[in-house]
């Protein structure tokens, strides 16, 4: 019930942050977006919290909560960089995409579950969040490169004069978020490595999460290097960023559903 409420007030700030985008010169659209955002966070957060306590330990152990726990961190991820870049239109992305992530709630069990053996680790603390945050750095490169592919199309046609220096704002923006991005799944793999030899006695066994988790890494690792190459920036970047984002959904959630994995908990 109340993921559903969530869901729809994201999806409302989602819209309120696209048109104030749209309409720059608006406060009173900015001021709405950012109210609801920060209203709808504050109520997200107590939610989690509430739910940790219910179930006695941290409440991200399965699909069901990681969902919640990665749509928060999106949002909070968001309102750091509209605090530090003023991009209001991230928000409009952000909080779609948190919306799409609570919906797929629906898909699972709600129930809270006793704790898997394999679970009870101070790993899971340090594992779980360096890759979460890893990934909603990533959500808001994704808004970011949307963004940049959105204002290469509809500006150079409308004719503005400013669109080049948009489009190069939000290609050094995307690649920025990456950048905070990486180090953070990079720590989550490794942590991942050193739980997993102390769970399974080995540190890497090409699991098909471990796999598609490693194939991320890459494609972040080359959007970072692409920044070096002045043919590779803007769209080929933004493009390549797009991408990247869909692998780590399908890293996180395409692999509990369509592959069989140790670190599928349902």
């Amino acid at each position: 019930m109340m993921t559903g409420i969530l869901m729809l007030a994201y999806l409302f700030f989602g819209i309120l942050s696209f048109l104030a985008f749209a309409s720059a010169r608006s406060k009173a659209l900015f001021y709405a977006s950012v109210l609801s955002g920060l209203v709808t966070l504050a109520v997200h957060g107590v939610v989690i919290f509430k739910r940790g306590m219910t179930a006695g330990h941290l409440p991200w152990t399965n699909t069901y909560e990681t969902l919640i726990l990665l749509g928060f961190l999106i949002i909070v991820l968001y309102f750091l960089t509209l605090i530090r870049y003023r991009t209001v239109g991230l928000g409009g992305f952000a909080g779609v995409v948190v919306a799409f992530l609570l919906a797929l709630t629906s898909l699972l069990s709600p129930e809270i579950e006793p704790l898997l053996p394999s679970l009870k680790s101070n790993w899971l603390l340090f594992h779980v969040l360096a890759a979460f945050i890893g990934y909603s750095a990533f959500a808001v490169a994704f808004g970011s490169a949307a963004l940049f592919l959105i204002i290469d199309v509809v500006g150079k046609r409308s004719g503005k004069t400013n669109v080049d220096a948009r489009l190069a704002y939000f290609d050094w923006l995307t690649y920025r978020l990456i950048a905070i991005g990486f180090p953070f799944l990079t720590l989550g793999i490794a942590t991942g490595a050193i739980w997993a030899n102390e769970s399974w006695g080995r540190y890497w066994n090409w699991d098909p999460k471990e796999t598609c988790a490693f194939i991320t890494w890459l494609i972040y690792a080359i959007c970072l290097h692409m920044r070096n190459v002045d043919e590779l920036k803007g769209k080929p970047a933004a493009l390549l960023a797009l991408f990247g984002f869909a692998a780590v959904m399908f890293t996180y959630f395409g692999v509990n559903f369509w592959l069989a994995s140790l670190h599928a908990y349902a």
